[in-house]
């Protein structure tokens, strides 16, 4: 049977386990560090994801605000993941789901291909912008491995018919490429469409 509707009750509970994450991190950098700056641009982006999840959810896209949701939180990992953030690591969203029940919006095939060709392109436009002997490579290839794995993940949910835990893994997925290159680990040569760059 396949798992293709996102409901009301699943985009509440991602809500509140996003709301209960993210009341639970703190800043690691100090007011007036080097990499403050760094760290309110990602505060910036898990702000501005979930305010894109709460305003879809109220006209009624529950896909996109699933989707929203979902990238806020991969936000959250990638930043934690650097040190950047402080708190506990959650559990992906995707795996904290409570079961469909039936009622709301439906993940189509067409939904699934673009979110997935989208993440593609982006996986092909990335180059690891750091010297071969440096620390941010093993950053960068850390978050290129990290990418790699959610949508691996997403590829495989989808041919199991599981629409749903796919579309979130490939929000994940491309949520790490989007932190990676904000920081700039990756050059993505200046692409803001497919990735939210810093300026």
């Amino acid at each position: 049977m396949k798992n293709d509707i996102v409901s009301e009750r699943m985009i509440n509970a991602c809500l509140d386990i996003f709301d209960g994450s993210k009341k639970d991190v703190t800043v690691i950098p100090p007011e007036g560090s080097m990499l403050r700056p760094l760290v309110d641009s990602g505060l910036e982006m898990v702000e501005c994801y979930r305010a894109d999840a709460a305003n879809f959810t109220k006209d009624g896209d529950l896909v996109t605000a699933f989707a929203a949701i979902n990238y806020a939180h991969a936000w959250i990992g990638c930043f934690q993941k650097l040190g950047l953030f402080g708190g506990e690591s959650e559990e992906e969203l995707f795996l904290q789901l409570p079961e469909s029940d039936d009622e709301g919006k439906k993940i189509t095939d067409e939904k699934m291909a673009k979110y997935l060709d989208i993440t593609t392109r982006a996986r092909k436009k990335i180059r690891i912008a750091s010297p071969v002997r440096s620390f941010d490579r093993r950053l960068a290839l850390t978050f290129l491995d990290t990418s790699e794995s959610y949508f691996k993940r997403a590829v495989d949910y989808r041919n199991d018919g599981d629409f749903v835990r796919a579309f979130a893994a490939v929000n994940y997925s491309h949520a790490w490429l989007d932190g990676g290159a904000r920081i700039g680990l990756f050059d993505v040569d200046g692409d803001d469409v497919l990735f939210t760059l810093y300026e």
